[in-house]
């Protein structure tokens, strides 16, 4: 018995029509589909545990396809997928041993996500950027500004939104945290690439 999957849905408010974007309930269910957003061009940039990127390497490699598990063990690490509005031409343009996941996309083009990085033994949630086509992935900000930020420590950086003046905020919240309820902060990663580095 299969287990159903996360998918992915558009809601038309007007005519009030529900959709889910990738029609093939065989395609559909590959992965779990998760924090979608569209592209300026109309495609959907999304989080998913599908990996075909991972897929066709292990594939063009004569082993068998399977999807990598993040660092635990335990689950399928989640990264960044594009494809086009009717679900077709779906293409990994993320890699990580962990999770990539919240894109979003800022003024200039680039797709801001976050990054579960877990690297000898210095693990947090970061801000990323990427292009749509997978290139010139970069480090935006967060990698040593874990400390205590607004009264909490360990500090993650992830449900990002951002304004329309391209201002990104980020809700303040920690792995230790016990109460849901959170403050939002803006970073200024035009002048600085963490808490205290200009």
């Amino acid at each position: 018995n299969i287990e159903p999957t996360w998918n992915i849905w558009e809601f038309d408010t007007v005519t009030q029509d529900l959709r889910r974007i990738i029609s093939s309930d065989l395609v559909a269910e590959q992965g779990h589909d998760t924090g979608p957003t569209y592209l300026p061009d109309g495609r959907i940039i999304f989080s998913s545990t599908r990996q075909r990127g991972n897929q066709a390497r292990l594939l063009d490699e004569g082993k068998p396809q399977y999807s990598g598990l993040e660092e635990s063990g335990d689950v399928a690490a989640s990264v960044l997928h594009v494809m086009s509005s009717e679900g077709e031409q779906i293409t990994q343009i993320s890699f990580n041993q962990s999770h990539d996941f919240d894109p979003v996309v800022m003024p200039n083009g680039k797709v801001l996500f976050s990054r579960w990085d877990h690297a000898g033994g210095n693990k947090g949630i970061n801000l990323y950027t990427i292009n749509s086509d997978g290139s010139e992935l970069e480090i935006l900000y967060g990698r040593h500004s874990h400390e205590s930020v607004e009264g909490l420590d360990n500090v993650q950086f992830a449900a990002t939104s951002i304004t329309p003046n391209g201002q990104i905020l980020v809700p303040v919240s920690s792995f230790d945290q016990t109460k849901l309820a959170t403050n939002v902060i803006a970073i200024n990663t035009n002048d600085f690439i963490d808490n205290t580095s200009p």
